[in-house]
């Protein structure tokens, strides 16, 4: 197998914050074998120039939606045209230099695996299958007109999330999802600002529903992440073993402190001084 040589780049050296200009790097199959100024060449080496671009290590979102468009929400489609859109948005996070992303919510197993089988371009994804929320919660979609009550089948409906209440309904819920090839569990654990009729300080679940959500993951060798903004709503979910605060936008030092002691992470959240303002634009990260 011949070497690929790339020359005439610029190295993101990530370790030590700096930017290592007029490098080489050597390249066999999907192994990097150096990084040099000069990197020893074989004659049929493929040798490829780059022109002073960047090389960098692939960037990670920790928290996208796969069934989001710009301008149609995904209850309002055919799954068919879901997983269409779907295609094209993970060939653009691909494009732009992303090579992994965590779903939080509405993608399921099948994205994982056209992108493993190459029938979709895009990232390695890790996917929640549907987040797991209460009635009248952040996941409940079904608007304050509409009487109806909750139909059985509702975990086949396509989008984000799925109703569950009680103790043994969450526990059904989150076995479904890793039936379905769920990575980890999404769990709605407070309000949204996007949503209807739960306001955003409403802490939802109470503490065994969210402690047996978080039972089943830990048992099946994986992880919960919540939706939740406000410190209150943080700090039950850390106490409860949640891995994962998505948002958290309003908390405060003691919630953060709990955080850090539990080992837990931020996703999907920029604070600034005195506000928080969501960072609904491609390159979230875990701060």
């Amino acid at each position: 197998m011949a070497n690929i040589v790339l020359t005439r780049l610029s190295v993101l050296d990530t370790h030590n914050g700096r930017l290592m200009n007029d490098m080489e790097v050597s390249i066999r199959g999907k192994d990097i074998l150096a990084v040099a100024a000069r990197v020893e060449r074989n004659p049929d080496d493929i040798v490829v120039d780059l022109g002073g671009r960047v090389l960098m290590p692939g960037l990670i979102d920790c928290h996208v939606h796969l069934h989001r468009t710009p301008t149609i929400a995904s209850p309002t489609m055919l799954p068919s045209l879901v997983t269409a859109n779907a295609s094209v948005t993970l060939k653009g996070m691909l494009n732009r230099g992303f090579t992994t992303v965590r779903d939080a919510g509405g993608a399921d197993a099948g994205h994982r695996m056209a992108v493993e089988q190459g029938l979709f371009e895009g990232p390695r994804v890790f996917v929640a299958g549907r987040a797991i929320s209460q009635t009248g919660g952040h996941g409940d979609a079904r608007s304050p007109s509409d009487l109806m009550p909750l139909c059985g089948c509702t975990h086949l409906v396509p989008g984000m999330g799925r109703i569950a209440d009680g103790v043994d309904e969450v526990r059904k819920a989150v076995r479904d999802e890793f039936r379905l090839g769920a990575d980890q569990i999404k769990l709605m654990a407070g309000g949204g600002v996007a949503s209807q009729h739960d306001p955003i300080a409403h802490l939802q679940y109470s503490t065994e529903e969210i402690e047996a959500v978080v039972d089943e993951a830990t048992r099946a060798n994986t992880y919960v992440m919540a939706h939740v903004y406000t410190a209150a709503g943080v700090k039950r979910c850390i106490k409860a073993g949640v891995r994962t605060i998505e948002h958290g936008h309003l908390i405060d030092d003691a919630a953060a402190g709990m955080m850090a002691e539990a080992g837990a992470y931020l996703a999907n959240c920029r604070i600034h001084r005195g506000s928080g303002s969501d960072n609904d634009a491609g390159g979230r990260a875990l701060h």
